[in-house]
């Protein structure tokens, strides 16, 4: 019997395996694994150290179960929420004590500056019809309240939606989620969302206008801004020194 420091090894390296069987496409969405007997065999593992390597894939959304005439474990089928939630996780856990408020900003300049420019190439009436209405809710709400902070985030989101690209929201809308939960919401003020309300409609205005180099340089500038906002209503930055110590680096 396996000591159960080498006991985790194996499931890991079993679940690393059959990870790499789906990510290269040997294991294709809605496929049905080889029975339990078949893969302990195949790579010379215990049935408890299989089920083991499964259940992680499980929680990873990556496989799926069913019960019954037909049933069995199955390779789940790819969702981008699914991925989101995996990133949002990893994300905030690494936001909590290792990256700064200026780390997520320029992981988020890096993606929406150019993300604006594509969305002003791709964007379709409904497109334009989703933002328009994020724009007059984060202009009408009263300062610091969640529709603001709800409002933002849409607006962010459904122009990198607009971009047709879904990979692009699938990473970005994780940062976005733990940045809001980073932030006291109170702190932010009512003039801090008006001017939110008037950037944001100025980015839309060029991607209405399918003008792509005006979208992104509007985006940098509205990111360059919120900079010093969010470093003040840091939730983690609130113990920190003049100096920056605990907070943006």
């Amino acid at each position: 019997m396996s000591a159960p420091g080498s006991r985790r090894l194996e499931y890991e390296r079993v679940a690393d395996e059959l990870r790499s069987m789906i990510v290269t496409g040997e294991l294709r969405p809605g496929d049905r694994l080889p029975p339990e007997g078949e893969l302990t065999e195949r790579m010379a593992v215990s049935r408890s150290t299989l089920r083991e390597a499964l259940r992680v894939l499980s929680t990873q959304k990556l496989l799926t179960s069913s019960r019954g005439v037909g049933g069995g474990t199955f390779v789940a089928e790819p969702s981008t929420d699914d991925v989101a939630d995996y990133l949002q996780t990893s994300i905030g856990m690494l936001s909590r004590n290792r990256l700064s408020v200026g780390q997520l900003l320029q992981v988020r300049t890096m993606i929406e500056v150019p993300g604006a420019g594509l969305a002003a190439r791709h964007r379709s009436e409904a497109d334009l019809d989703r933002l328009a209405a994020t724009v007059v809710v984060a202009g009408d709400a009263a300062g610091g309240k969640e529709v603001d902070w709800s409002a933002n985030s849409r607006f962010h989101v459904l122009l990198l939606r607009a971009t047709e690209n879904p990979l692009l929201e699938v990473v970005a809308r994780p940062i976005f989620t733990v940045m809001r939960d980073r932030f006291l919401r109170d702190r932010a003020g009512a003039e801090f969302w008006r001017r939110v309300a008037v950037e944001h409609a100025e980015i839309l205005g060029h991607v209405r206008d399918r003008n792509a180099a005006a979208a992104s340089r509007a985006m940098r500038n509205h990111l360059t801004a919120l900079r010093d906002t969010y470093t003040r209503i840091d939730v983690s930055d609130l113990g920190g020194t003049a100096d920056g110590t605990g907070g943006d680096r």
